[in-house]
């Protein structure tokens, strides 16, 4: 779907961008937020949540959850 770089390549560390999660939670997060496109909610340029350790350190599956908790999707 969108691009999905290596985690731990955004500009912060401290934070998850909405092309970090896997395809499945991007398709998610936009039927729950009611968009067709992440420049619709500003994901493209803003992130989805925030973390409080290393990216490097976390897995796909950890970062896909954490925004969803943060994002009140689960």
């Amino acid at each position: 779907m969108f691009s999905n770089p290596k985690i731990g390549d955004s500009v912060n560390d401290d934070s998850i961008m909405f092309n970090e999660l896997s395809d499945e939670i991007q398709q998610r997060l936009l039927s729950f937020a009611g968009v067709s496109h992440p420049s619709d909610k500003f994901w493209d340029v803003l992130p989805v949540a925030y973390i409080y350790q290393t990216k490097a350190h976390m897995t796909q599956i950890e970062l896909d959850d954490e925004a969803l908790l943060q994002l009140g999707v689960i």
